[in-house]
């Protein structure tokens, strides 16, 4: 009778753990909108979340972090003992890991964090299991986070030249970053890949693209045309971020838009991570300490 039961649950097609803003840097608490950042207490959190994951190592198929898993210090130096403080906890998964970008993580350069996270690419793609990939974007790609001679930096600065920063559009902070074009030619190639194998696609960034998921002050400069792009392919079924340290949902026609707790702000003794699980008609977010649980039908 339990034999039957139990065989008649349906098991998902695959697993796989994420956190957001784990933001570590060796220094004193602090606080913003009221909110506190508790620095000195994320790698004990970012450890439970290893742990969790290790504990159902057997269903995962990997670990994705949503960027900043540092926060910045006051000196290079400082940054990178930061740095290799959150890589020893990220060693011990037991489970393959996908990283990418965020804006804190630009407190060193770019191929240290690169090559330190074993990533492919600042933006990538990779296959999960059969008829689903994942999507790795780069949300800090144009920005001033570059030397003057790019072209990165030339495209930021003529988009917010182009674009200031004001009451029509309050995210163009410098916290913020866009998706520059050759990016943007890349995943319309991807999506249409995509749509012509009937692939599902999980897109990850690590700044919010629609409102509702976070505050406008807190989404990627070209958010409408990041958005509109995954909102009509029919391939996208869900966007996972971080950046929004609160977290957010909006479901945008029938795209799922997830913004991820940070570890950064959960309470003491508390804790911020999640497992998700994939189903041909659902996606199951099954949330720990701060992260929120969700239920997501998929067309």
């Amino acid at each position: 009778m339990a034999d039957s039961q139990s065989a008649s649950v349906p098991q998902p097609l695959f697993s796989f753990g994420v956190v957001a803003d784990v933001q570590y840097a060796d220094k004193d608490n602090g606080e913003y909108e009221s909110r506190i950042q508790r620095y000195r207490e994320a790698p004990n959190k970012l450890q439970e979340a290893v742990n969790t994951f290790n504990s159902v190592k057997q269903d995962l198929l990997f670990a994705l972090t949503l960027g900043d898993i540092i926060d910045g210090n006051t000196t290079l130096e400082k940054t990178r003992a930061d740095f290799h403080v959150i890589l020893e906890i990220l060693c011990k998964l037991d489970v393959p890991t996908c990283h990418l970008l965020g804006n804190h993580c630009l407190s060193l350069p770019r191929d240290e964090v690169l090559k330190a996270l074993n990533m492919p690419a600042r933006y990538y793609q990779t296959d999960l299991k059969a008829g689903w990939k994942l999507v790795v974007l780069d949300s800090m790609d144009m920005s001033l986070n570059w030397p003057e001679d790019t072209e990165n930096y030339k495209a930021a600065a003529d988009f917010l030249k182009a674009y200031p920063l004001g009451q029509a559009n309050p995210q163009m902070s410098l916290w913020n970053g866009g998706i520059g074009s050759v990016q943007l030619s890349w995943l319309a190639a991807l999506l249409k890949d995509a749509e012509r194998d009937v692939v599902k696609l999980i897109v990850a960034g690590h700044h919010p693209v629609v409102g509702g998921s976070a505050l406008t002050t807190h989404l990627v400069w070209n958010h409408q045309e990041v958005a509109s792009m995954l909102v009509k392919s029919p391939a996208v079924v869900l966007y996972l971020c971080g950046h929004y340290h609160p977290g957010g949902y909006e479901l945008v026609d029938q795209t799922h838009f997830v913004t991820v707790e940070a570890i950064l702000e959960a309470p003491t003794k508390s804790k911020a991570h999640g497992l998700v699980h994939v189903y041909d008609h659902e996606i199951a977010i099954e949330g720990f300490g701060t992260v929120k649980s969700y239920n997501l039908k998929l067309p």
